[in-house]
C-alpha cells in the first residue's frame, strides 16, 4: 500500500493528460522515447504487439483481443484509458487490474528513472511508460495498446517491435486539436502504421487514401454490419495473433459501454444503462438501443466543451426528462444551465448523484452518458476500494 500511495503522490505532481486541451502545446514523443531507452526498451519484449487507434470503439475492440487470447493460453497486458473509477484500471495484466503493489513499484520505476535522466513526463507518459513495465516484469507475450488521443503523438506509439496496428472509424471526436478538419485527424490516427507494422487493419473507408499513403504498406480495410465491426476487428486481430480462425468470441461485460445495472433509492427502483458515449458517432451508434427501451426513459447528460452540445440533438427527443450536469473532469465542462437552454428543455443538477436521486423516483430506464459521469454513478454503487483490492471492475 506504500507504494502504491507514493506512486499515486507523484503523479499529482505531474501535468494532466488534460495539458492538450487546456493549452496548444503538441504531444511528443521525446519524453517517452528517452524514458524507454533508459529502462532498456522494454517495450521489445513482447512476441506481438497490438495497437488499436480510433474515435470510438477502440476499448472494446482491445477488451475482446485480451478475452480471446487469455482463453488462448496467452499471456498478455493491456494499457488502456481513460480509467472510469480507480487508476489501476488503465494497467491490466493477464485480464485482472494490476495489484495496487505492482502498480506502485511500476510507477515509482518511472519516477527514478526520470529523474535520473531530469526528463519529466506527463500523468499519461508515466503510466503508459510504467504499464509496459510492469507488463515486461509479468513475462507477459503479447502487449496490447489502446491510443489515448490521435495516434502519432500518443505515447502508446512509442512502443517498438514487431506490431499489429488496427484503426477503428474517425469521427470529430477532439477535432478542434488538428485544425477542425477530418483529414488532419485522419493523418494523425494514421500515424500507428509505423515501420513496425507488420499487419495493418481497419474498417474506415472514407479516408482509405489518406491511411494508404500515411502508411505505405497494404491495409486490411474491412467491411460489414456497422454495430459488428468492432467484433469483426478484434476477430481479424485475434485470428493473425494465432494463426487460427478456430476460436469463440464471447460477450465481455465492459464497465459503461452499454452497462445495464438495477437501481433501487428508497421507494424507487429503476434500470440505469451506463455508456461512454460523448461524441456524434457513438450517439449515432447507441440511438437504435435507446429506441428500443420500453416504458419511461429518462437522461442524466452532460458534456465537455471541446464537443458541440448540438449534437445532444441526437438523442434528446427520445427522452421523457432529462437531468442536465457537469461532468466532473479537469477538463473544461459545459455549463449544464447552459445545455438547457440550448435543448429547450431538462432540469440542472448539481451533480449525477443527486440526478439519479431524482430520476429514480420517476421510475423507468436512465441512460447516463459519458466515462466521467458513469464514474461517478459507479462510484455509487460499487466501491472503488473493493475494485483495488479484487483487482476488477466488477467487484462482489
Amino acid at each position: 500500500m506504500s507504494h502504491f500511495l507514493a506512486a499515486q503522490d507523484w503523479l499529482k505532481q505531474l501535468a494532466s493528460e488534460a495539458q492538450f486541451f487546456r493549452t496548444n502545446r503538441p504531444p511528443s514523443l521525446e519524453v517517452t522515447n528517452a524514458l524507454l531507452d533508459a529502462l532498456n526498451r522494454p517495450d521489445k519484449s513482447f512476441f506481438w504487439r497490438i495497437i488499436v487507434g480510433g474515435t470510438a470503439g477502440k476499448g472494446t475492440t482491445c477488451r475482446l483481443v485480451e478475452d480471446v487470447l487469455l482463453r488462448s493460453g496467452k499471456t498478455v497486458a493491456t494499457l488502456s484509458s481513460p480509467h472510469i473509477q480507480v487508476i489501476t484500471e488503465r494497467i491490466r495484466i493477464n485480464g485482472k487490474l494490476i495489484s495496487m503493489e505492482d502498480f506502485g513499484k511500476s510507477i515509482l520505476k518511472i519516477k527514478e528513472v526520470s529523474e535520473k535522466i531530469s526528463q519529466k513526463p506527463t500523468y499519461y507518459e508515466a503510466i503508459v511508460c510504467a504499464g509496459i513495465w510492469a507488463a515486461r516484469e509479468a513475462r507477459c507475450e503479447i502487449l496490447i495498446g489502446e491510443i489515448g488521443l490521435g495516434g502519432r503523438l500518443d505515447a502508446v506509439n512509442a512502443i517498438r517491435g514487431k506490431r499489429i496496428a488496427a484503426v477503428t472509424f474517425i469521427g470529430d471526436d477532439h477535432l478542434e486539436k488538428f485544425g477542425g478538419k477530418l483529414e488532419n485527424l485522419a493523418r494523425e490516427k494514421a500515424g500507428i502504421f509505423t515501420k513496425d507494422a507488420v499487419e495493418s487493419l481497419s474498417y474506415e473507408q472514407k479516408f482509405r487514401s489518406i491511411f494508404e499513403k500515411v502508411s505505405g504498406k497494404k491495409i486490411l480495410f474491412l467491411k460489414g454490419v456497422w454495430k459488428n465491426l468492432n467484433k469483426k476487428l478484434a476477430r481479424n486481430i485475434c485470428e493473425i495473433v494465432l494463426e487460427t480462425s478456430n476460436f469463440v468470441m464471447e460477450k465481455i461485460p465492459l464497465p459503461c459501454r452499454w452497462e445495464i445495472i438495477s437501481f433501487r433509492e428508497g421507494n424507487g427502483a429503476c434500470s440505469i444503462v451506463l455508456d461512454g458515449a460523448h461524441s456524434a458517432p457513438r450517439f449515432e451508434n447507441i440511438l437504435p438501443k435507446i429506441k428500443k427501451i420500453q416504458g419511461k426513459r429518462i437522461g442524466i447528460l452532460g458534456l465537455g466543451k471541446n464537443h458541440n452540445p448540438e449534437i445532444f440533438k441526437i438523442i434528446a427527443d427520445e427522452f421523457d426528462e432529462i437531468f442536465w450536469v457537469k461532468i466532473p473532469e479537469s477538463r473544461d465542462a459545459w455549463d449544464p444551465q447552459i445545455l438547457k437552454e440550448k435543448m429547450g428543455r431538462g432540469i440542472v443538477c448539481i451533480d449525477a448523484k443527486s440526478a439519479l436521486k431524482q430520476a429514480s423516483e420517476l421510475g423507468g430506464t436512465i441512460l447516463v452518458n459519458s466515462f466521467f459521469l458513469g464514474g461517478e454513478v459507479r462510484n455509487l454503487l460499487y466501491d472503488p476500494q473493493k475494485i483495488l483490492e479484487q483487482q476488477t471492475e466488477f467487484p462482489q
